[in-house]
């Protein structure tokens, strides 16, 4: 039986979206990121129940790194009750709600182990778009000290002004249009951007930092967030004139210092497979490559 999902359902569907993520979340952080969901932003939710447990979903969500108007598709059933027809009777649950919805495309990711899966998806209509996996960095080790070229410091948001935010906000907008996942997309609105910086509430101004040259100008961007396991580093983009003199690294490192400090033990990013340089620099501060997930879509209009 096929359902629109309940809240009581939150243990049970999240169990079931963690078989689709390459990173786990636990119940708590999920009903925290519940609670402060956009009302604006678009989510379409179903389950399939068996024998009053729920054993299949489906969702339908706005998602900032696609395309305007696509949506991400994330579908999931339990191992136990496959091929017995769950997948198709969501994905039949999916087409309706996109002819309703009609959004521009759909985006579904999916974990690179999961051949199957994939195989469902591309016979669906979905076309390979990215490759993309986790890296993680063990903190227990030592680490050296940022070098950063003459006349350059690093900064944090801590108790940073409206204005600096409003600085912070717009380096951001540009160096995101320059990223493998979002170049030839349109820059984001000031809204997103404030959303992903100022008001992210797993963001920290300490983590926030920010690379910035003897006349004032600002060069580079590195954020930290607070995750179950530890930190993520969210983004770490220089501006192309400031790139080849290390800063990208040492953002890093004074990142990584900075979790230490605070009792982290574990830090964890993802990343383009396309994004060469930055994929660099994680290995040679030691990041260990994790399993990664198929992006793969479907344009609908």
């Amino acid at each position: 039986m096929l359902r629109p999902y309940a809240p009581h359902d939150a243990p049970e569907f999240l169990c079931l979206l963690n078989l689709a993520r390459a990173q786990s979340t636990a119940l708590e952080s999920f009903l925290s990121q519940e609670a402060v969901w956009p009302a604006e932003h678009v989510r379409r939710r179903a389950v399939a129940v068996h024998e009053d447990v729920v054993v299949g979903m489906a969702e339908l969500s706005r998602f900032e790194y696609l395309p305007p108007g696509w949506l991400r598709l994330t579908l999931a059933v339990n191992p136990r009750v496959r091929q017995q027809g769950l997948g198709a009777e969501l994905y039949r649950w999916v087409q309706a709600q996109a002819e309703h919805l009609r959004p521009g495309g759909l985006s579904v990711s999916i974990l690179d182990h999961e051949t199957g899966s994939r195989d469902w998806a591309e016979r669906h209509g979905f076309v390979l778009h990215a490759h993309r996996f986790a890296s993680e960095l063990d903190l227990g080790a030592e680490f050296p000290p940022p070098e950063l070229p003459a006349g350059v410091t690093l900064r944090d948001m801590v108790g940073a002004s409206p204005a600096d935010w409003d600085r912070l906000e717009t380096l951001y907008g540009d160096l995101l249009t320059q990223t493998p996942d979002l170049e030839g997309q349109p820059r984001w609105t000031p809204e997103q951007l404030r959303s992903n910086l100022r008001d992210n509430p797993r963001a920290r101004p300490d983590w926030t930092l920010v690379a910035v040259d003897g006349a004032g100008g600002w060069l580079g961007l590195c954020q930290g967030a607070t995750i179950s396991t530890g930190i993520y580093n969210e983004f770490t983009a220089v501006l192309p004139a400031a790139r080849g003199q290390g800063l990208a690294r040492a953002l890093k490192l004074e990142l990584i210092r900075r979790a230490q400090a605070a009792g982290v033990r574990l830090m964890r990013t993802n990343n383009h497979a396309a994004n060469a340089p930055m994929l660099g620099v994680n290995r040679r501060l030691g990041f260990v490559a994790q399993s990664g997930s198929w992006e793969l879509r479907q344009e609908l209009e």
